[in-house]
């Protein structure tokens, strides 16, 4: 299970529907409970850590990587999108009646939860092009609705400046923008962890209290005002990496908040009420999303390199839709009313189920580590009290030795990359240099026409055809890639791993079973996950 999941089901125990319900009065067991005393600092809480996941989906649209795949990611984008309007406005004229209800209902069903996804996603580690289409999906989803929404409200209920609304959203995308470069700068100019993070604070909560300032109550506008910044310091500077890494590490805590807030809120009672209308609106949105992301890829031709399932991905539903509601209320609470109560109860659906249909999504594509997947054995109870017990005595000269050791069961299917870049046999020079630079890899597989393994290209294959525009015209990736006649197996250790690369001194080296590429192993994968297994005592 996610632990998304376990933070909304831990904020629904402690709340007013389990924890609340069977608490004695009193304010100590209200707060400790998640009562009414905490909603001011969940509140609080809510928007930094929206902010701040903003800022990261906004790293996702490189240009490099728009370059590349934009053009299959926005014909996914766009019929996912389209699919879920039409089939949610058809449910919603039908059984109401009501066009205006039919007019904003898609923009409603349109929207996506970037927090569960992002952090979802980044608990396994998830990396690939099935990962990266998902992240870029999410942002593009609420970006087309938090501009859509004013024009639609205006539209169907003549309510609010729709010209006014659009101004302030492009301005915050602009002043958001233009505070990401200048963070770009910055980032010049400063070196170590401690710096990334303050930058990254900076520009998050100085975006933030700038939006509060000159439009109180707007969480929409922040939510562009983050995101641009993000996508401005991620294109604007080579080192803009680490900084979103190790800000994500540093306000982790929050986003725990804030979903345990999220599960606080989820209002059950909801789904009780919200009818045969509630059940047409999930399936529909549901079948929206499965629906036009299988049809994007199709028509892009990504359908053969991600799974046909990836709509599931964007079924999370969260923070927007809910503030959207919120607008509805304030502006058209009568008419709205039942329309409101049924996205609150798909919220509650897709909010529990989501995080999981994300996690699977990345698995599927095979994007995660085996070992990302695999339970941890911690030590508790008692053999927590030994481990403490034998450190204390060691630090005090009692013992000597060290309390860590290794059970040697690690092998190369748990940490290699399952889904690595790979290239055809017979793809021209230039289509192959471009593989090499935006894959950033030392060396990348070559496969043949039958898809088995048939070698390995590095900068040392393609460098002497580099300069003779007659031999780029002549050769394909067959005739530079190099022959291995030592690829790993799966089931080597991680020692003889680490030796095979050291002794031919390379930081990556393919795995193969079966005359079959089935992952590439990376050193520093490697001691990521001694590092860890180091730190649990193992």
């Amino acid at each position: 299970m996610p632990r998304v999941s376990i933070y909304l089901l831990v904020g629904l125990l402690l709340g007013p529907h389990v924890g609340m319900a069977i608490a004695p009065d009193g304010a100590i067991a209200q707060a400790v409970l998640l009562g009414p005393g905490t909603d001011a600092a969940l509140h609080a809480v809510e928007q930094l850590a929206i902010g701040f996941i903003l800022f990261g989906i906004g790293s996702q649209f490189q240009f490099a990587t728009f370059r590349r795949v934009g053009p299959r990611v926005l014909s996914v984008s766009a019929m996912e999108i389209g699919c879920t309007a039409v089939l949610v406005a058809i449910v919603l004229l039908a059984w109401t009646g009501d066009w205006r209800l039919a007019l904003i209902a898609p923009a409603l069903a349109v929207s996506s939860a970037p927090s569960a996804t992002l952090v979802t996603l980044r608990e396994v580690e998830a990396d690939g092009p099935a990962s990266r289409c998902l992240l870029l999906c999410v942002g593009q989803n609420n970006l087309a609705v938090l501009l859509a929404f004013p024009l639609l409200v205006s539209l169907a209920f003549g309510a609010g400046d729709a010209g006014a609304a659009t101004g302030k959203a492009l301005l915050a995308i602009l002043g958001g923008g233009l505070l990401g470069l200048l963070a770009a700068v910055w980032l010049e100019a400063i070196t170590g962890r401690r710096e990334f993070v303050l930058l990254g604070l900076v520009t998050v909560l100085g975006l933030l209290g700038a939006v509060q300032w000159l439009e109180p109550g707007s969480t929409a506008l922040g939510m562009l005002a983050c995101f641009a910044a993000g996508v401005a310091l991620a294109n604007g500077s080579p080192h803009s990496e680490p900084v979103f890494r190790y800000l994500e590490n540093t306000v982790y805590p929050l986003y725990v908040l804030f979903f345990i807030g999220a599960g606080r809120d989820l209002e059950i009672d909801a789904l009780a009420h919200a009818g045969w209308l509630g059940v047409l609106f999930i399936g529909a949105r549901a079948a929206g999303k499965l629906g036009g992301a299988w049809l994007g890829l199709r028509l892009s031709g990504w359908d053969q390199e991600l799974p046909p399932s990836l709509g599931r991905g964007l079924l999370c539903q969260a923070g927007v839709a809910l503030g959207l509601v919120a607008a509805l209320e304030s502006v058209a609470p009568d008419p709205t009313r039942e329309l409101r109560q049924v996205v609150i109860a798909s919220v509650v659906v897709f909010e529990l189920i989501g995080p999981w249909l994300v996690r699977r999504t990345a698995v599927t594509a095979g994007e995660v580590k085996l070992v990302n997947l695999v339970p941890h054995a911690e030590a508790t109870g008692f053999q927590a009290l030994r481990w403490v017990s034998l450190e204390i005595r060691r630090n005090l000269g009692l013992i000597g030795g060290s309390v860590v050791s290794g059970d040697g069961t690690r092998t190369v299917a748990h940490v290699m990359q399952r889904r690595p870049q790979t290239v055809s046999a017979g793809l021209p020079f230039e289509r192959v240099l471009k593989a090499l630079g935006e894959t950033g890899a030392e060396m990348v597989p070559v496969l043949d026409a039958d898809g088995c393994f048939e070698g390995v290209i590095s900068y040392e294959e393609v460098k002497n055809a580099l300069y003779d525009p007659a031999l780029r015209d002549l050769v394909v990736a067959s005739d530079l890639a190099t022959a291995l006649p030592d690829p790993l197996a799966p089931d080597a250790s991680l020692g003889d791993a680490l030796a095979h690369m050291d002794a031919r001194g390379v930081h990556s080296w393919p795995v193969v079973d079966d005359d079959r590429l089935v992952g590439v192993v990376r050193r520093s994968d490697v001691y990521r996950l001694v590092r860890r297994d180091v730190r649990r005592g193992r």
